[in-house]
This record gives C-alpha cells, sequence and structure tokens, in this order.
C-alpha cells in the first residue's frame, strides 16, 4: 500500500508526496493468497464517515489532526498551498498531517461519499516529519 502524504513546512506552505510503505512477504496458508505486509501502526481509533457533498464549496483547511483518511466510494481532489493538484480514485489512502500551515482543499464527487478517518498515535507530534509511516 502507497499514499499520498499532504504536509506543511517550516513556513506553513503544504506539499504533496508520495510515499511507499515498505512491506514484508508472508507465507500464505494453503489455498490464500501471497501476503505482503506493511510494519504496524498505532492508531487511536477508527472513524467510519459520509461526507455530503452535494452543494459544496470547497475552502482551504488544515487537518484536525494527524490522520490517515480512506476514501471507499467516489474520487476526491486535494489541492495544496504550493499549488499541487490531484485527483484520487477511490479506496485512494492519504497521512494528512498538515494541521499547521495554509492547509488544503478537498473537493469530493458529487453525492454521499463514504470515507474512513483513522488518526494515528496521539501521543506523536504533528509536525515532527520523523513521525512519517515509512520506518
Amino acid at each position: 500500500m502507497d499514499y499520498l502524504r499532504i504536509w506543511a513546512d517550516e513556513s506553513g506552505e503544504t506539499h504533496l508526496e508520495e510515499v511507499t510503505m515498505s512491506r514484508t512477504v508472508r507465507p500464505s496458508e494453503p489455498g490464500t493468497v501471497e501476503l505482503r505486509l506493511s510494519d504496524a501502526l498505532t492508531v487511536d481509533r477508527l472513524q467510519f464517515l459520509e461526507a455530503v457533498a452535494v452543494e459544496q464549496v470547497p475552502d482551504w483547511h488544515c487537518a484536525p489532526r494527524r490522520q490517515l483518511v480512506v476514501w471507499l466510494d467516489g474520487w476526491v481532489r486535494i489541492t495544496t498551498s504550493d499549488g499541487d493538484s490531484r485527483l484520487l480514485p477511490a479506496g485512494s489512502v492519504v497521512l494528512a498531517e498538515d494541521v499547521v500551515g495554509a492547509g488544503h482543499v478537498t473537493e469530493h464527487e458529487s453525492g454521499v461519499r463514504r470515507i474512513l478517518q483513522i488518526p494515528l498515535d496521539p501521543d506523536r507530534p504533528a509536525s515532527s516529519t520523523s513521525a512519517r509511516l515509512t520506518r
């Protein structure tokens, strides 16, 4: 699993970064497929969310906390203050850790979108670049 990271630099400018997680191949059991596992992540909780994106006017905002966001259906467009923008399909994973700075804009495909929010360990500092998931 790879993910898109949203982060803010020291001056508050936000950026997007493609991140590849390391994987360990586990022997599969008879009758199952090969498993490729990432390192375990410490999470705070998992929340299911429905975003009602009928008449939306996307605006700049920061992430409310350091969290993984998984779009279960529909597309999403994320734009950062440095001008970078990505159109992501359903199933995309984003690490939102721009809890300070200029923030980002999130535009959802119209309709009721189903999303998973997975806040990460609340004891880790949100602005620390050393807290990246690539360990």
